[in-house]
């Protein structure tokens, strides 16, 4: 007997945003060429992974950005993957509760027609029920002006309304995020109702800082964060439960199909990213050590609320 789990892909380190606070080790720009053998290496990964058995909730495709790279070439290998994800691991298992899932992320900071393109191909096949599109957002430290994080948001809506979908707005929560909530500057409430109505905020926790760069309320203090926890819990219930839930998954629900992409394609699936790295106390990812004056568990505290 195993827990389902799903596998996940890195299909480029490429991105041309520059978030302050970038997540991905791998930051070099690499070719299209090279791009292109990535991708042939994770379709011929997915002959060796158990889709029906252990990596039944499907796969998640990340980048870099995977759907704001206007090339032609690299346009047709990416759908021709999204074919082989169609047959190879969303039919190949219908369940009675639910289908695999096609999972991903995107920035929205980039004409979503080929995000759109990748997505009806999906659900022409399989429907929408399969899918589980995110859209990243934040405050701070992600947009360069106003109108890179207006576009964002109008993209969120486009998505939505194209598909009648409720789709995932994923903020990482900063101590800045939370000063903003308890000075009043932002409002979460208006935030959903005049920004993205429809669709479902959900807070993500921050990880390491790969940029070199120094941000001094990018981490929250460990206080701040529980109470902003508790506050959440009792004024947006919903909220509080997909933050919770993701945090909660986020060091064990993932594995990655390729930990190497220059190595043999049928490597078996791994966790990364710092996942797999553990804390002796406690069992939990070190990712969870993330509080700015404290090297208290994170996760630990939550499950202690």
């Amino acid at each position: 007997m195993f827990l389902e789990n799903m596998v996940q892909y890195g299909v480029m380190p490429n991105c041309t945003n520059r978030c302050d606070f970038c997540l991905r080790l791998e930051q070099q720009p690499i070719s299209i060429a090279d791009i292109i053998k990535r991708i042939n290496h994770i379709k011929y990964n997915l002959d060796y992974v158990d889709w029906q058995g252990k990596f039944s909730r499907g796969i998640s495709l990340l980048g870099g950005e995977i759907y704001g790279l206007i090339d032609q070439e690299y346009q047709l290998a990416f759908l021709s993957l999204i074919d082989d994800i169609i047959t190879k691991v969303l039919k190949s298992n219908k369940r009675e509760i639910g289908w695999s899932k096609y999972s991903t992320v995107t920035n929205g900071i980039y004409d979503p027609s080929f995000l759109f393109m990748c997505c009806d191909k999906i659900i022409q096949e399989c429907g929408i029920c399969v899918l589980d599109v995110n859209f990243s957002y934040d405050l701070k430290y992600r947009y360069k002006d106003e109108t890179t994080r207006l576009l964002v948001l109008e993209n969120i809506n486009k998505f939505s309304k194209r598909y009648n979908y409720k789709t995932g707005v994923q903020m990482i929560l900063t101590q800045y995020v939370i000063d903003s909530i308890f000075s009043g500057i932002w409002n979460i409430k208006k935030f959903i109702e005049d920004d993205i109505p429809g669709n479902q905020l959900v807070f993500l926790y921050p990880h390491p800082i790969h940029t070199g760069k120094i941000l001094n309320d990018f981490f929250f203090k460990r206080k701040d964060f529980l109470n902003f926890l508790i506050w959440l819990e009792f004024k947006f219930p919903d909220i509080y439960n997909t933050t919770v839930s993701s945090i909660k998954y986020s060091g064990t629900f993932k594995h990655t199909g390729l930990f190497d992409p220059n190595e043999p394609a049928d490597q078996s699936p791994r966790l990364a990213d710092g996942k797999e790295i553990l804390q002796e106390k406690c069992g939990h990812s070190i990712l969870y050590n993330c509080y700015s004056d404290s090297n208290k568990c994170m996760l630990c505290d939550i499950q202690g609320l």
